[in-house]
């Protein structure tokens, strides 16, 4: 569960940074491509980020969630 919260997070949290930067690059700049080129780049950055953090393109299953170090193996 905690993944997934994570994945989403770094999903949205990409599109919302670039995009608002893009934002910003239009409204300064006078522009009107540069918000939807930061969502798609926030987006696909995003994605790239999520594979190499959390597993291969390989189509491997994701890495599981880190043990507490007090853990017992025995159970």
């Amino acid at each position: 569960m905690d993944q997934g919260v994570m994945v989403l997070s770094y999903l949205i949290g990409g599109v919302l940074v670039y995009g608002g930067l893009g934002w910003l690059g239009d409204h300064f700049l006078g522009t009107g491509f540069l918000l939807p080129l930061g969502i798609v780049l926030g987006a696909a950055l995003a994605v790239y980020t999520i594979i190499k953090r959390f597993g291969g393109a390989d189509g491997g299953p994701l890495r599981p969630a880190r043990r507490d170090a007090g853990a017992d193996d025995d159970h």
